[in-house]
Order: structure tokens, then sequence, then C-alpha cells
């Protein structure tokens, strides 16, 4: 038995085995106590200066436990302190920086402690204790750079604390200091502004700051409020002049509709007007924002052909309408392709009401028109597809077959043989249905849809004795795809080939799927039955050293053959950059992100430049900037994916491991591996601390809140709030509190514990009902998304498992 599943490939021994490393992770204390001896502490609140990003950042490489409880120097309590802040202990923070004041500071060290006692303060709610604190800091009258942030956060705790004129004196002071972030400020001050009533003031900062190349969130923030003002006022041409600067800087899909229709709501009879509102029923058809955009169109002189009326409301399943419109779009003079295109949909109205033999007439047409367009195979899968809808399955499968050999090499071939296999299945002949997906893919081995296929024939022969057929389906499977796809079929197929006793051919297969997908759950697994699961031996908390920075920085060089002399120092004096160290100093950690993500898509296809960006994040202590980046950097390169020959120094962002003193203290007190925390929180936020999903559920952990009440309820925390759950070290401690207590409670087996924590403990028990195999167990479970996740997160165990020692 291994963790309480048994395992039918435990006592296999691969050809030629390797026995795993020795673990040699050090402690973390020694970890820092030999970077503190050896280099002067990280000035609290100060952002990393540029090109410091050759050196290894030592954020995070914090011991465990209070600092009362140790002997620390100054140094070293002002860099516990800023972990602390990090990681959102802030009562913490304060007390390791009481004991700093307590232990004779140098000047220094008493400055940039009284500076954290009082951002401590800000952080945690009291604006009035900070705004004192501020105060005092600031009134020796020094001008250095942490003064301009006490100036700054100063305003903020006035701005909190509701004091608006002193928040706008202070703001309008740091704003004569003209530093990089000064449109910031301005923004800040115009609300302050408006708050106050002076409107005309604040119309002059939001103007200042809507035309300032910043972060795009925060520069769109500003032209929404100009154009509620404006709007107010009753100003509909200034209005309008900023609709065109959002338009302008708005054109991620998910946003741009919106806006485009509620430019054109102004004034919809202008030419611009009907512009937007063309562009948004012909560009976002599918959006409801289209609906209306048609209404208003139809209102104005000259109204709206009726083809992309038609098409919109295909798009919204409202067919009733569609079709009628469909008609009087035929009679206009259309393209050969638009007319085409309006004949089939029209169709597909006809036969979403059931008006078969009419839907089936039409399709027959235009499958048989001559000369073919482009069209026509579409229009021949559309008429298969109405038949078997008509109840003429029997025919629909053999149709779709003729598809197939009509056209090989048409990209609906296997769509066409994946739908045989669907309809197969549905007439109750599983077997034939699976053997079906065999042809499917030895005829398209490189599709999407036979990769499916072949996953799905695999487990069911697997599971009904059938090895043979179930191996040949895993074969084709990992020779034919790609990437996990591909992990997945080698993994099986080895699976299946220990089980027959075929040692060479699995070894290679099991190898074959750590290869094409090292991070995947299935490489993790095929490490563990090989035992070639070899602990990691950096410590957790630590990013690349020096050496795999630079062995990264060449492996992009190699294959993208952009070398450039100083390219560090002018990325990290970009001032996106420049602005995101600032911001992040600040604790404005949403602002910060805005930045760093305008220089990400700025050199989104210039990969040595990302590298070094997420260099510059990660020493910042952004692990999310920096994962994003350096997962740009992979797609970019020669696999587009994670490979063995992935530097070890990408894989360290992509894997990281901050707030390793938290991390390492919550697994020790609920006696789990904390390589588990860190897979489960990279699947759960990515390491952004201010993560919140759809349905509400918060912080790095992805705690729902009334889940984080409970668990507060069983901790014993005071005062909890469900904000609370933004801050790392309380979403660390309650996601370690909430997994280990499913690891206990599934015989410490973290694939079903895994479930549990996404799925529900209820579902996980059913789940594990249903077979004891282990392998088995997550490719049964019929949630779709826990199935992804739990593989996930073991996957994610896996890479950390290799990168770090505990």
């Amino acid at each position: 038995m291994r963790d309480g599943i048994s395992d039918p490939r435990a006592d296999y021994t691969p050809p030629d085995e390797e026995q795993g490393l020795p673990k040699l992770a050090l402690p973390l204390l020694l970890l820092l106590l030999s970077v503190s001896a050896c280099r002067p502490f990280q000035p609290f609140g100060q952002a990393t200066k540029p090109g410091a990003e050759t050196e290894a950042s030592p954020t995070g490489a914090v011991l465990a436990g209070s600092a009362q409880a140790m002997s620390l120097s100054n140094d070293q309590l002002l860099a516990l302190a800023a972990d602390q802040r990090m990681s959102g202990e802030y009562e913490a923070q304060a007390a390791t920086l009481q004991q700093v004041l307590a232990e004779n500071p140098t000047p220094v060290q008493a400055r940039h402690a009284q500076f954290g006692l009082a951002e401590a303060a800000l952080l945690d709610s009291d604006a009035d204790g900070a705004a004192q604190r501020f105060t005092v800091f600031l009134a020796d009258g020094q001008t250095d750079d942490l003064a301009g942030r006490a100036l700054f956060l100063l305003a903020r705790a006035h701005e909190q604390a509701g004091r608006t004129q002193a928040a706008i004196d202070t703001y309008e002071r740091y704003r004569t200091l003209q530093t990089p972030i000064e449109p910031y400020a301005a923004l800040r001050l115009a609300a302050q502004q408006n708050t106050a009533g002076d409107i005309e003031a604040a119309l002059i900062n939001y103007e200042y700051v809507g035309q300032k190349a910043i972060g795009q969130a925060r520069r769109a923030e500003a032209l929404e409020m100009l154009i509620q003002l404006y709007g107010v006022a009753g100003r509909t041409d200034l209005q309008l002049a900023r609709f065109r600067d959002l338009l302008q800087i708005s054109q991620d899909p998910d946003d741009r509709p919106a806006v485009l229709l509620r430019a054109a709501r102004i004034n919809p009879g202008t030419d611009e007007a009907r512009a937007w509102l063309r562009e948004l029923v012909e560009q976002y058809p599918q959006r409801l924002e289209a609906l209306d955009a048609v209404a208003l169109l139809q209102s104005t002189p000259g109204g709206i052909a009726p083809l992309p009326v038609a098409k919109v409301n295909f798009q919204h399943e409202r067919y009733d309408a569609a079709l009628p419109l469909f008609d009087a779009a035929l009679t206009t003079d259309l393209s050969a392709d638009d007319r085409f295109e309006a004949r089939r949909m029209r169709a597909l109205c006809l036969r979403a009401q059931a008006r078969y033999d009419e839907a089936l007439g039409e399709l027959g047409a235009l499958a048989q028109e001559r000369p073919a367009v482009s069209g026509t195979p579409q229009a021949e899968l559309d008429y298969i597809q109405t038949a078997g809808w008509s109840g003429n399955r029997a025919w629909a499968i053999e149709g779709y077959r003729r598809f197939a050999e009509r056209f090989p090499e048409h990209e609906l071939a296997a769509e066409a043989l994946a739908r045989v296999v669907q309809l197969i299945e549905h007439q109750g002949d599983t077997p034939g249905a699976m053997r079906m997906a065999l042809e499917l893919g030895q005829r398209y081995p490189e599709s999407k849809q036979a990769h499916k296929a072949l996953a799905r024939a695999g487990l069911y022969f697997y599971q009904q004795g059938q090895r043979d057929q179930a191996t040949a389906a895993w074969r084709l499977l990992g020779d034919g795809a790609t990437g996990w796809d591909s992990a997945e079929g080698h993994f099986w197929a080895g699976t299946a080939l220990v089980q027959s006793g075929a040692g060479d051919e699995a070894g290679a297969r099991l190898q074959a799927a750590q290869s094409a997908a090292p991070h995947s759950y299935y490489a993790g697994r095929a490490r563990e039955i090989m035992r070639q699961t070899r602990e990691g031996t950096a410590p957790l908390g630590t990013g690349p050293s020096p050496e795999e920075r630079h062995a990264a920085a060449q492996w992009v060089i190699g294959w993208s053959k952009a070398a450039e002399p100083n390219i560090g120092e002018q990325v990290a004096g970009d001032p996106s950059v420049v602005r995101a160290r600032e911001l992040g100093a600040l604790h404005l950690r949403n602002e910060a992100k805005d930045e760093w993500f305008a220089a990400r898509d700025k050199w989104k296809d210039d990969p040595l430049r990302l590298w070094h960006l997420a260099l510059q994040a990660h020493d910042a202590g952004e692990p999310y900037v920096a994962l994003k980046a350096a997962e740009r950097v992979v797609k970019l390169g020669p696999d587009k994916a994670i490979t063995p020959s992935t530097p070890t120094g990408v894989l360290r962002l992509i894997y990281p491991t901050p707030y390793a003193r938290v991390v390492q203290r919550e697994a020790q007190n609920f006696g789990i591996d904390p390589r588990v925390i860190y897979a489960l929180v990279r699947q759960e936020s990515l390491f952004n601390p201010d993560a919140t999903s759809w349905v509400g559920a918060r912080g790095l952990g992805q705690v729902m809140p009334a889940t984080g009440e409970g668990i507060a309820q069983n901790l014993k925390v005071e005062n909890y709030t469900s904000d609370l759950l933004y801050r790392p070290a309380v979403s660390i401690r309650f996601g370690a509190h909430y997994i280990s207590h499913q690891l206990r409670s599934f015989d410490n087996n973290l694939l079903v514990a895994a479930s549990a924590y996404n799925g529900g403990p209820g579902n996980a028990a059913r789940w594990l009902e249903n077979t004891n195999d282990r392998d088995l167990f997550p490719e049964l479970i019929d949630f779709y998304e826990t199935r992804d996740y739990v593989k996930i997160v073991y996957g994610n165990w896996g890479m950390y498992r290799v990168l770090y020692g505990r």
C-alpha cells in the first residue's frame, strides 16, 4: 500500500536506476546569518536599486520564529521586519522594529525603524497613529527618498482617516518633489479634491493624469472620472474627447465593447458614434452590448444592413429574429462568400427550429454548389450533423466517415471522425466507439480531437482489462501529442507495460513522459515509479543564483540571437520599471502590478528583456509578475513549453518560494511538507496576494470568506474579517490548516486531499470509492475543474521537490 491506495508499480525497478540525491536543504536561519554577515541590510521601505539583479535577492530568506526569541543583529531584525511587511504581519513587524530601537541602533537603523513603525500602523489600518508617526519622522527636515515616501504615506494616512484637506495639502507637497510616481499622487489628489467639492481643481488634475504615460488602469481611472464629471456638467464635447482617449488605450476585448457602447450613446446620430456601434456589431457580435448597438443603429438615420444584425441575433440564439433578417440580407448585393455564409447560417436557424427538411435542403445545395468556396466543407459537415439531429444517426455516422475520406487533409476531417466516436457511443456501443477512437488516433495522431479520444479509449480499455488495446491507444497519444498530452500517453503506456512485464519499453515510456512535460502530474508520477525523484538542494526562499541567472540569460541569447550590451541596466532604468519599484516600496500593489505588466506587454516579443524584467520583479518582491514574465520567455522559446532543457534559473521564477519564513512556520505547525503549500498556492493564485475569484475566494490560498470564518474560529483568530485573507500570512495559515486537515482525513494522500481542497471532502470520499488505484483516482473524478486541479497541484509539488529542499 502507498498513501492508502494500492500501487501495482511500487516494486518496479527500472534498468540502470539512479538513486535520488541526499537532502541538503540549509536552515533558513543559517542563510540569514551568513547573508547578513557579508552584506548590508535592505533598507526598510527602499526599492531595489537599478542593476541589482546580478545578485540573488535575500527576500524571504529569513528565519521562521519571533524576533524576540532570537539573538539577531539590528540589520537582521530590519531584514526580518521587511519580510513581515511583505507577509502582512504588521503587528509582528512593529514589535520587531521596536526591538531595533531598543538595541542601540545606529542613526540610519533608527531612521528605518521609525519609518517602518509608521508604515506598519498605516497598513494595519491605524491611520491616526500612522499620521502622528510620519509627522514626527518628517520633522527632522531630511530630504532623502525615505522622506519622500513618508510624505506620500502621510497623505494616504490623512486620506484613510477622512481628513480631506490635510490629504490635499500633503499630496500637493509631495508633487513638488517631482518623483517618478508624481502622477499617482496627482490622481489621489484629484480624488480628494472631488470629495471636497473642488471640481475645477479635480478636473485639472484628472486631465493631467489622463495624458500621462503611466499604467493603463490608472490612466483609464482618470479618464473615467473626467467622463463622469463632464457628463454631470453637461459638457458632452469634453466627454467625447475623453472617450476617444479611453478607446485608444482600451484594446482588451473584455473591456472595449462596453466603452464603445457608452461612448456612442452620448450622441448616437453622429458618424463617429455610428462607426463605434458598427465596430461593436461587427467585431463583438457575441457580446450583449452588440444587441444594444443594433437597436441604436436601427433608431438612427441610415439604419444598419440586415446581415450584421442577423449575425448578432444568431450569436445570441435568437433564431426567430435572425431568420427573416437573413432572408432580407439575401435580397441585397453581397459578396459570394457573404452570400454563402448567410445561406448557411439561415439553414442553421431552420435547424434550431426543428425544420430539418428545409435545413437539409439548403445545406445540401450549399455542399454541392460549384465552384466550391472556403465554407463548402463546413456546410457539408453541418448537413451531416443536421441529419443526425433529425434522428438519422446511422446515416450521419457514415456521412462523417465519407467526409473524412473526401477531405482527408482538411482541418475538419479529424472533427468528423471525432463525431463518429460520439455518435457510436451515444448509441450504446462503447466498445465500438473506443475502436473508432483508435482509428481516429491512427489517421490524425497530431489532432486535438485524437488526443482527447485516445485518452478516453486508453482508460476504457485499461478498466476493461484489455491491456494491449489500452497500450496501443496510449502509445498513439504519447507519440502524436506534445507537452502534457504526450506525457499522459507515455505515462499510461509505461504503466501498462510495467504490469505486462515489458521493462525496457516501460522505462523508455516513463522517461519520455518526463521529457515531454517535466512539470506535469504524469512526469512527477513517472519519476516516483522509476525512483528518480531527487530532492532539490536549494533552500526555500531563495531565487536563482548568480550562476543560474547567467546561464538562463545565455540560454535566451542562444535561441533569440538578441545579445545586447547593458540590457539589464536598460530594463532596470525603464520608466515603467522605475515606477513599479517605487509603487511597490509604497505598498501600492495594484498600481505597481499595472506598471510591471505595462513593461511586460511592451516587451512581449523580446525574450531577453522579458528575462531581465522577470529578475527585476523577483528582486523587488513581486513573484506573481516574475512568474508571468518568465512563463512568457518560455513560450517564446524554441520548445514553447517547459522541457528538460529549460534552465533552472527560469524554473525558479516559474516555481518561486516567496514568504518562506511563513510557509515553513505553518508547515511545521500543521505537520506538512512546505512544498505542498507552495504547490497549492501556485495553482490557487500564482502568488498574487490580491487575487479574487469570480465566486469570491480571496488571497494566496483562495479561501472563501465563509470557510475563512470557520477556520478563524478553529484557530481562535481574534477580530477576523474576510479582508484579512488578502494578507499573505493569514491566507497561508488558513490554507495550510485546511489542506493538513484533508491530508489527515485521507491517509496523507495528496491526490485525495487536493481533490477535497477544491471539490469538497464529501466528493473526495465519493471519488475514493471508485478505485483503489492511485493513478486511476484523478482520472475518474467527475468534476472537470477538480480533475485538472488535482493533477496540476501534484505536478507543482513534483517540480518543487526537484528544485528545493524542505
